[in-house]
C-alpha cells in the first residue's frame, strides 16, 4: 500500500510560502515532507515558485510606492552618487550602493530607501559602505540617464525640481565666496548638467554652464579621464529663485543649512544695499 498524499490547503500555502517567506524544505517539515512534494503543492495551487536569487535573500523589499516627486528625487540622487546594479540577469532583486564620508549623506540614503529594503553598513575608519536590497519595482533605477527619463522630467517642473534637488544632494554645493552666495555643481554628466542649465534658464534662474577641465593630460601633468563641467548660479535673485524653488524637495541637511546661509547672506546684503 503506498504513502497517503500529503496534502496542504492553498491558503495554508500562500499564508506560509508567499507571506511568512518559509522555504519549501521548512514548509515541509512542518508538514513531515520533503522540500519537492512542497514545491509540486505549490506548483498544484498556481502558486508561482521564487526564483533562487529571491529566495535566497531573506530581506523584507516594499515595492515602490512613492509620488513621481519621490521618484524623480531618487533618479537625481541616483545619477549622482548612487551605484545601482543587478546581482544576475535573472534576478529579481536590485542592489543599490552608496558610500560616503559624511552622515548627512548616510542619513539621506537611509531616508529615501529605508522603507522599501534592509540597508546594510560596512565602515571604516575613513567612510561607510551602504547598500539596500530592493526588488524589481525598482528597475527605473537601473538605466542611465536617457531620452526616456528625460521626457518623462520634462513634462512636469515638480519632477525637474525634485530631479535637480537630489542631484544637488548628491552632487551640489552651496556656500559663500568673497562674502557673496555661491551655488555650483562640479561633474562629469554633461547631458544632465545640460538640461537642468536649460530647464534654469527658461524659469529665469541665471546660470552659467562650462567645461572646467577637459580629458587627457592637466597642466600639472595629472590624467584626466573626462571632461569635467560646472554649472554655477552667483546672482543673487538667481539664486535665492532657486533655492526657493528645490528647498522643498532637499533632504541633505549640511545642503538645506548651507543654502539657508547663503539666503540670509543675500538678506543681509541687501539690508545693507549693496544689491537690489
Amino acid at each position: 500500500m503506498g504513502r497517503a498524499k500529503i496534502l496542504i490547503s492553498t491558503d495554508t500555502l500562500r499564508s506560509l510560502y508567499i507571506d511568512k517567506k518559509w522555504t519549501p524544505k521548512r514548509i515541509g517539515a512542518r508538514f513531515h515532507c520533503d522540500a519537492i512534494t512542497v514545491r509540486t503543492r505549490l506548483k498544484e495551487a498556481g502558486i508561482t515558485l521564487k526564483t533562487k536569487s529571491a529566495a535566497q535573500t531573506h530581506y523584507f523589499k516594499k515595492d515602490f510606492t512613492g509620488s513621481d516627486a519621490e521618484r524623480a528625487y531618487m533618479l537625481g540622487f541616483r545619477y549622482g552618487d548612487l551605484n545601482v546594479y543587478r546581482p544576475q540577469v535573472t534576478s529579481e532583486i536590485f542592489v543599490v550602493r552608496c558610500h560616503s564620508t559624511h552622515l548627512a549623506q548616510e542619513i539621506v540614503f537611509k531616508r529615501i530607501f529605508g522603507r522599501y529594503g534592509k540597508i546594510t553598513f560596512s565602515r571604516n575608519a575613513r567612510s561607510t559602505h551602504m547598500s539596500c536590497y530592493v526588488n524589481s519595482s525598482f528597475a527605473f533605477l537601473l538605466e542611465k540617464y536617457n531620452s526616456r527619463e528625460r521626457n518623462w522630467l520634462s513634462v512636469s517642473d515638480v519632477r525637474m525640481l525634485a530631479f535637480i534637488a537630489g542631484y544637488i544632494d548628491a552632487e551640489g554645493t552651496f556656500g559663500l565666496n568673497q562674502v557673496r552666495g555661491r551655488f555650483k555643481i562640479d561633474a562629469y554628466d554633461l547631458a544632465i548638467l545640460k538640461d537642468i542649465h536649460e530647464f534654469l534658464i527658461r524659469n529665469t534662474i541665471r546660470s552659467k554652464f562650462r567645461m572646467i577641465l577637459g580629458k587627457g593630460v592637466t597642466k600639472w601633468g595629472q590624467p584626466w579621464r573626462a571632461d569635467l563641467w560646472r554649472l554655477e548660479v552667483n546672482e543673487a535673485q538667481s539664486l535665492e529663485k532657486l533655492i526657493h524653488a528645490i528647498l522643498p524637495y532637499c533632504i541633505h541637511s549640511k545642503r538645506v543649512k548651507d543654502a539657508r546661509i547663503v539666503l540670509n547672506n543675500i538678506k543681509h546684503r541687501r539690508l545693507h544695499g549693496t544689491i537690489k
